[in-house]
């Protein structure tokens, strides 16, 4: 891949993961460009806003990938170690690269030359709306968008969201997970921008428009809802995968309510953040539905999110 094209994704990669926490929390999200036979993606573990254009990206023969989860029918006992050995043995080992993410398998599937993955707070309630009244939601993005979209409903992250999302869907809305958006251009996300700010003004979503309209710094906006203390919530895989770290940072008073102090956000700001989404959706949409115990329950044990919460604990 040129110097310009690995500029290109390292930038995109800066713009999506500035937008903490609405888009990205942590280490989440991931995106990729096509070039050739090869796919290049954000490395796992890592930042999206610490892509360079020389760090933090993995190589992946994508076309090998594809075919494997195309063609193989894995049991469900083996399914995903062989899903994580197929990461590695696609995964071009060279100096300055890294390992490919957890998510690549419906990179990989996914047919346009960019895929781009995160963790949108508007996404979540957009699929928590469909959920409640599928078709007035449906008519609603129909209306509102030209772009082909999909709902998938809540599966697994790795291996069984891989074989979940296939097709030409320009948007996928991933219930209690997040956004993918594929295109043959970057420009997409001018349309994502767009549609999300009328989603929170048709919906009355009205405060989530405000932070979206008028971005605050994450300082200020932590500040600002800091003070709110909330039950324990697991609205986003990442909280399951990184309870344990999450949790010892919080502070629990006498109504078993949960805050993370102001004077620890600089001690582990991967954590922070995912806080801060969990606080921000609480006080928005108090009956937003968490992630289905089950997938709670397994997503933490997976060979690639083991990995995952190694390369988590090395950047505190």
């Amino acid at each position: 891949m040129s110097e310009s094209t690995k500029t290109e994704l390292s930038q995109l990669c800066k713009f999506v993961g500035s937008r903490v926490p609405l888009w990205t929390q942590g280490a989440g999200g991931n995106i990729s460009l096509k070039d050739r036979d090869m796919l290049w993606i954000k490395a796992t573990g890592l930042r999206l806003d610490a892509v360079k254009s020389n760090e933090g990206l993995a190589q992946v023969d994508f076309r090998k990938m594809a075919y494997r989860l195309d063609t193989e029918s894995w049991s469900e006992s083996v399914a995903e170690q062989k899903y994580a050995d197929l990461i590695e043995s696609t995964t071009v080992k060279e100096e300055g690269l890294g390992r490919a993410s957890m998510e690549t398998g419906f990179h990989a599937r996914l047919s346009k030359k960019y895929v781009i993955h995160f963790h949108s707070l508007v996404a979540l309630l957009i699929c928590h709306e469909l959920k409640k009244n599928k078709p007035k939601v449906s008519r609603w993005l129909n209306s509102a968008t030209s772009l082909k979209w999909e709902w998938v409903e809540p599966c697994r992250p790795g291996w069984i969201l891989s074989k979940r999302v296939s097709g030409d869907a320009s948007i996928f809305f991933l219930e209690s997970h997040g956004v993918i958006l594929q295109s043959e251009n970057s420009e997409l996300l001018e349309a994502w921008e767009v549609l999300e700010k009328r989603f929170c003004q048709d919906f009355n979503y009205l405060e989530l428009y405000e932070l979206l309209a008028s971005p605050l710094d994450f300082q200020d906006l932590f500040a600002r809802y800091a003070s709110h203390c909330i039950p324990f919530k697991c609205y986003f895989p990442d909280v399951a995968v990184f309870q344990e770290r999450l949790t010892k940072l919080l502070h629990r008073n006498k109504l078993d309510l949960f805050e993370f102090p102001l004077n620890t956000v600089q001690r582990d700001k991967d954590m922070a953040e995912l806080w801060l989404a969990t606080q921000i959706l609480f006080k928005i949409c108090p009956g937003f539905e968490e992630v289905p115990q089950q997938i709670a329950i397994e997503v933490k044990d997976l060979p690639t999110e083991k990995l995952r919460q190694q390369s988590g604990l090395r950047n505190v």
